[in-house]
């Protein structure tokens, strides 16, 4: 018999992905919980991998919050 993952919720699948987020700006791992800014077909959200799993699987840059701020910020000043 399959037993559940641990820390896996009765019915519901652990968070898992082929590979890790990394932050387009600093390159470093985004975490499961982090919340994370997700830009793409001109659509900037935030959300997190652990309130959506398929985001893993977007062709979009990633970011973490800060370094999303700190882009825009960049970009800001060099005009």
């Amino acid at each position: 018999m399959l037993s559940a993952a641990p820390g896996a919720a009765a019915g519901r699948r652990p968070v898992t992905t082929p590979h890790a987020l990394t932050c387009a700006h600093c390159g470093d791992v985004i975490g499961v919980y982090e919340p994370l800014i997700l830009t793409g077909d001109g659509d900037i959200r935030e959300t997190s991998l652990a309130a959506e799993r398929d985001v893993a699987l977007t062709r979009t840059a990633h970011y973490h919050r800060a370094c999303y701020a700190a882009r825009e910020s960049d970009a800001s000043a060099g005009q």
